[in-house]
């Protein structure tokens, strides 16, 4: 029931107008308003005035009493312009805003992200939208990038393993100064956990075996890997001017994860693998961030932070727990080496003196004592992630091999001692 159908008319006020819509200063002054309309018309009773505001009876003549007394103020809360009791002091608001600016601004860490720095390496506990409010207002810090939202959902799987995620993001992750490199990264979508990580010049095969090495040997095999279509995975040219690659040669990387049993998922747009490519934005945020704050600047002391220090940080804060308590990582097959499963193999026939070539370089091959010669054999090579090469008798194992220095080696070791010098 309105206030205007009652005997003494008040525009523009509801009985059905909440306390909570208003603001502080517009809700002293209509209680104010009201209660001196009150108190001019006897008529109106408190219980009306009552239901009109939303109070008590009793609050009412508290109100009643304070208008009563002279001037608007008097329905001030006491509080007004008092310092807050739990407000922080001054002088640990300087100290924050000082160390953002000398230590975590360039590159910028985020406010969530210097909040956790704050209780991690200076023992100061606050909560990010007070270090938010306090860097703005000094004039600090930078607010959040907006992205558009991939709107269709998918569920996370249910166990840890059943999922990785392995995808290559170049950037400057040393800083600007530096030039752009690439961190190798497998992550698992029941958790969203990040499991190792490697930074390279570029995303390469020898690289993302690298990275399953490691993930292997600490977790075990996943049952499915999810990927891009880029070409250490799969064919992607199949025709031009080159030579015709077709779908059904698989490449070395396809060849070891059937060797494995893993299972691959090729993505056909970055958006299909979201999570992996917000985890890679994340990290392009807080990493970047953090190596520069430690001072590292090498892609080997990156790699060692990452997995030491960062990694197990993050998958701290923001794992989630999987819906499945089980693991569906399964253990290595017993037997197995994982550099000989890893790896990319091609063969050889041996030449009339005992060499092979590979990439351009020859390699003198050591026959054992009961083998006096191994030319026009047919030999397996690989090429393990490390850049080694392995040279694999059919019938005998594994053969030494030892490289030979060409005028292309040579060349290249003068040029060195040269500039060295």
């Amino acid at each position: 029931m309105s206030y205007l159908h009652w005997t003494i008319p008040m525009p523009g006020i509801s009985s059905t107008m909440s306390n909570s819509t208003l603001g502080r200063l517009e809700r002293e002054a209509l209680f104010y308003e009201v209660i001196s309309h009150m108190l001019s018309h006897p008529d109106v009773t408190a219980a009306k005035v009552a239901d009109l505001l939303h109070l008590s009876i009793r609050q009412v003549s508290r109100l009643k009493a304070k208008v009563q007394s002279p001037g608007v103020t008097s329905l001030e809360h006491g509080n007004r312009g008092q310092r807050p009791a739990n407000a922080r002091p001054d002088r640990l608001r300087q100290q924050v805003v000082q160390l953002y600016a000398r230590s975590y601004s360039k590159p910028a860490y985020n406010y969530a992200h210097f909040t956790e720095a704050l209780a991690d390496e200076h023992s100061i506990r606050l909560s990010p939208e007070t270090v938010r409010r306090w860097l703005i207002e000094d004039g600090q810090g930078q607010e959040p990038q907006r992205y558009h939202h991939h709107r269709r959902h998918r569920r996370r799987c249910a166990r840890r393993g059943e999922m990785l995620f392995l995808d290559g993001s170049p950037h400057r992750w040393l800083g600007t100064g530096h030039p752009r490199i690439t961190l190798i990264l497998a992550s698992d979508d029941a958790t969203g956990e990040p499991c190792y990580g490697l930074f390279e010049p570029q995303e390469s095969r020898n690289g993302c075996f690298e990275v399953l090495y490691h993930v292997a040997r600490q977790y075990g095999l996943p049952q499915v890997l999810y990927l891009d279509r880029t070409g250490q995975f799969t064919t992607t040219r199949h025709g031009g001017i080159h030579r015709q690659q077709r779908d059904d040669q698989p490449t070395a990387f396809e060849i070891a994860m059937q060797r494995l049993g893993v299972k691959l998922i090729f993505a056909d747009s970055p958006q299909a693998r979201g999570r992996g490519e917000r985890l890679n934005r994340s990290f392009q945020g807080r990493l970047v961030a953090e190596l520069a704050h430690q001072g590292i600047q090498d892609m080997s002391a990156a790699t060692v932070y990452l997995n030491e220090r960062f990694i197990p940080g993050y998958r701290k804060r923001f794992a989630v727990a999987p819906r499945a308590a089980e693991s569906a990582f399964r253990p290595v097959p017993e037997g197995t080496d994982l550099r000989r499963t890893l790896c990319a193999e091609t063969i050889r026939v041996v030449t009339s003196d005992n060499t092979i070539s590979m990439r351009g370089f020859r390699y003198q091959l050591r026959p054992p004592q009961s083998c006096r010669t191994l030319c026009f054999c047919r030999v397996t090579v690989q090429e393990w992630f490390d850049g080694t090469i392995h040279v694999v008798h059919p019938h005998m194992g594994e053969i030494p091999v030892e490289l030979i220095p060409s005028d292309r080696i040579l060349k290249v070791q003068y040029w060195t001692r040269h500039n060295r010098l």
